[in-house]
C-alpha cells in the first residue's frame, strides 16, 4: 500500500467511524433473517442508484469504462459458454434476485427450462411479475442450503454474488452437487478473500471486514480454502478466473456516490436515523471496496465446477 492509499484509507475509516462507530459495527452478526432484511431494505437503493433494470450484481466492464450493459455480462458468459440453446437442458439459478439473469437467459433460450430460487419474498414476487408470459421459466422462494429438488435434476446450476452469504457453506455446496446430474456444472460469479488476506495490516483487514458486514456477509471464505471444500464435496475444478479488474469501473461509481453521503457528517447522521439501516450502510462498502479490491484483500472470481 503506497503512502497516498494509506492516507486515503485512514481518512475514509475515520469518516465511517464518525457516522457508524466502527467497533460497534464490527460486533454485528449476520444470520439468514438479516440477509433477507438487507435485500428488502436495499431494494430502493439498488433500483435508484444501481440498476433500474433490476440487476443487483456488479457490472463487468473489461475495457475499464463503466457501461450499464455490463450488468448482462455474467448472464451472457453463462449463455455463450454453458447453454447455447441446448434443447431440453434444465438450469437452476441460486438466489435469483429480481430475476434479471434468468429472464435474460430464458428469453434467449426458449428450448431450455429455467428455475430461479431466492430467500427474499420481495425478490420472488418481483421476479414472477417480470417473468409473466415466459413459459420456460419459473421462480419460487427457497434456501440454497436446503434445496427442494430431487437428486440429479439439473444440467447446470449457477449463481451471481450470492453464495458469499452462505451461513453453512458445506451445505450450500453439497446441495448444488446433489441436484446436479453427473457431468453437470456449477458456475459462480462471486467475491472471496484472496489467499494472502492474513498478510495485510490490521487496518486493511478491518476495511475488508467492514465491506463484508455492510453487505450482509458474515462468514467470508478465502478462495483457496473454498476450492478445497468444493473438491472435498466431490466437485472437479474446471476454471478459476480472477476478474476483479472488470468490476472496478462499477466500484469507482459506487465510491463517488458514497463520498457524497459522507461529505456532511451531521446530514449523514440524520439520514441514518431516517432511512433503513441496511440501505444506508451500503455506503460503507461503496467507500471502501475500491481499496480492498485494488489492494488484493478481496477478489471477484468466475469459477466453474463439474460434478
Amino acid at each position: 500500500m503506497n503512502l497516498q492509499d494509506k492516507k486515503d484509507l485512514e481518512k475514509y475509516l475515520g469518516k465511517i467511524d464518525r457516522i457508524f462507530g466502527i467497533q460497534q459495527f464490527l460486533r454485528r452478526k449476520i444470520d439468514i433473517e438479516d440477509i433477507v432484511t438487507y435485500y428488502q431494505e436495499s431494494d430502493y437503493g439498488y433500483r435508484i442508484f444501481h440498476s433500474a433494470a433490476g440487476s443487483i450484481h456488479m457490472a463487468l466492464n473489461f475495457d475499464g469504462v463503466f457501461d450499464k450493459r455490463g450488468y448482462y455480462a455474467q448472464a451472457r458468459l453463462i449463455d455463450e459458454e454453458y447453454i447455447k440453446n441446448a434443447a431440453g437442458m434444465q438450469v437452476l439459478e441460486l438466489a435469483s434476485g429480481n430475476g434479471f439473469n434468468s429472464i435474460f437467459l430464458a428469453n434467449n433460450n426458449p428450448k431450455v427450462d429455467f428455475v430461479g430460487i431466492d430467500l427474499t419474498p420481495l425478490h420472488v414476487e418481483t421476479a414472477k411479475k417480470r417473468a409473466e408470459g415466459i413459459s420456460n421459466l419459473c421462480f419460487s422462494q427457497g434456501n440454497f442450503q436446503d434445496l427442494e429438488f430431487d437428486d440429479k435434476t439439473f444440467d447446470l446450476v449457477f449463481e451471481v454474488e450470492s453464495i458469499c452469504h452462505a451461513t453453512d457453506m458445506k451445505a450450500a455446496l453439497s446441495e448444488a452437487y446433489r441436484v446436479l446430474k453427473p457431468g453437470g456444472q456449477f458456475v459462480l460469479f462471486d467475491g472471496f478473500r484472496k489467499p494472502e488476506f492474513d498478510s495485510f495490516s490490521d487496518e486493511q483487514k478491518m476495511a475488508a471486514k467492514l465491506v463484508e458486514l455492510a453487505m450482509a456477509v458474515d462468514s467470508p471464505w478465502k478462495i483457496n480454502r473454498w476450492l478445497e471444500l468444493a473438491k472435498e464435496i466431490g466437485f472437479s475444478i474446471v476454471v478459476v478466473d480472477d476478474i476483479s479488474r472488470a468490476i472496478m469501473p462499477n466500484l469507482m461509481r459506487f465510491q463517488l456516490l458514497a463520498r457524497g453521503f459522507f461529505k456532511y457528517p451531521p446530514l449523514s447522521k440524520t439520514i441514518l436515523k431516517v432511512l433503513p439501516d441496511y440501505l444506508v450502510q451500503n455506503a460503507i462498502a461503496g467507500l471502501l471496496m475500491p481499496f480492498t479490491i485494488s489492494m488484493g484483500l478481496q477478489g471477484y472470481f468466475k469459477v466453474g465446477l463439474i460434478r
